[in-house]
């Protein structure tokens, strides 16, 4: 009996241990996915997002796409990302915008990253890591007693 209590003594000491040394994780230790080469098909998809309204000629269309076939091709899925070869192959992407397309992908860019800051801060400020509050904002929830109940336990009008 004794061993038994001990026992679970141990292992109540051990779960918070387990705990903090998750928590303490270097920043962007867990941000694995960015290490490796996404498939051309990722790739593909993730340019044509980014320059969807960039009002690209089906010219530049079928050039980036050639551009993301020879990296894929030099760089498999899975294998181990190389900075530099992406680093080249967004500035041969680029070069095949006009300097207005560049400049409207780049507005668009920095956008995109303010809205992620954003989110992440409301993620950060969020109890208990709740993050985003679903239902509509508080100022335009009704009070309680104004709520309508579920559709199965409304009751038809008199």
């Amino acid at each position: 009996m004794n061993l038994v209590a001990a026992a679970a003594f141990a292992v109540a000491l051990a779960i918070p241990l387990g705990v903090c040394a998750q928590q303490s994780q270097p920043p962007g230790a867990g941000a694995q996915r960015h290490r490796t080469v996404p498939s051309e098909a990722t790739m593909q998809r993730r340019w044509a997002k980014r320059t969807r309204d960039l009002n690209l000629s089906s010219d530049q269309q079928q050039r980036m796409q050639a551009l993301i076939d020879q990296y894929s091709r030099a760089h498999p899925e899975g294998s181990p990302r190389d900075a530099g070869a992406s680093r080249q192959l967004r500035q041969q992407l680029m070069g095949v915008m006009s300097n207005d397309q560049q400049n409207q992908f780049r507005q668009e860019a920095q956008a995109r990253r303010a809205q992620m800051r954003q989110r992440r801060a409301q993620m950060q400020q969020a109890p208990n890591g709740q993050g985003y509050q679903q239902g509509p904002p508080p100022d335009q929830q009704q009070p309680p007693d104004q709520q309508q109940p579920p559709p199965d336990q409304q009751q038809p009008p008199q």
